[in-house]
């Protein structure tokens, strides 16, 4: 059975419990596996930004001055 304390924090059989730890727990886990998620992908998004840039940089062999426009709206 569990019952309340004063505190908010329950105890089960006489135990206390609480809800900080789960807390702190999955906060470590959740910055750990987003650090490791964000360190392999973060290769795949550079090769996208850089075909981006390369896409916007693009020129027109008619118009050299000009960036192709026509290409953003696709």
């Amino acid at each position: 059975m569990s019952s309340h304390d004063g505190n908010g924090a329950r105890s089960v059989s006489g135990i206390g419990y609480s809800p900080v730890v789960p807390f702190l727990l999955g906060t470590a886990v959740g910055g750990v596996a987003g650090a490791v998620v964000g360190t392999l992908l973060s290769g795949y998004t550079a090769q996208l930004f850089s075909a981006l840039i390369e896409v916007v940089e693009r020129r027109d062999t008619s118009d050299k001055a000009r960036p192709k426009f026509e290409l953003l709206l696709q």
